[in-house]
């Protein structure tokens, strides 16, 4: 058999539609835990060269708590500054990304010289505090720690919080 007819023959296409296909449904069937992290947006910053951003490092609730009771990094809150006054981490410093875009570049003054910066947003599918660590370290930045749980797991896991709202 050729390889014109074989590119022709409707029972190869057939079954390769069928064996993808297949595939596809054992893969969903035998892998929901993965599926759905990977829905929730747990992955996403493993999409990020570490060659392009050397100074960028993820990390996790415990090391997030950790700098922040030892005070070895100044935290920078990139949500809006509406989210940013209805709670934050205590002693973050609210840089919202979409201002910086904007340019807001007086945001980056209020970033003061500390051993390590800890960047969060929102959490979940949010990407804010990745587009701004990729920004600072553009400008120069070092020790970049994006927290993906951001100000989500931190509430939820009943850590200290502030607010800028008058009650």
């Amino acid at each position: 058999m050729g390889l014109k007819k074989i590119l022709t023959d409707r029972q190869t296409w057939t079954g390769l539609v069928s064996i993808i296909g297949l595939s596809i449904i054992l893969g969903l069937a035998s892998h929901p835990g993965l599926i759905k992290r990977f829905l929730a947006g747990e992955f996403k910053q493993a999409f990020i060269l570490k060659e392009d951003f050397p100074e960028l490092v993820f990390i996790s609730l415990p090391e997030a708590e950790e700098a922040w009771s030892r005070q070895e990094a100044v935290f920078i809150d990139s949500r809006s500054q509406e989210q940013f006054d209805r709670g934050h981490i205590p002693g973050a410093i609210s840089v919202p990304l979409e201002d910086l875009k904007t340019g807001r570049e007086d945001l980056l003054a209020l970033i003061p010289e500390a051993p390590g910066i800890v960047i969060y947003c929102e959490g979940g599918s949010c990407q804010d505090s990745t587009d701004l660590a990729r920004i600072l370290e553009w400008r120069g930045f070092k020790n970049l720690k994006v927290f993906p749980g951001g100000w989500a797991e931190w509430q939820q896991s009943g850590l200290p919080v502030e607010t800028n709202v008058e009650e």
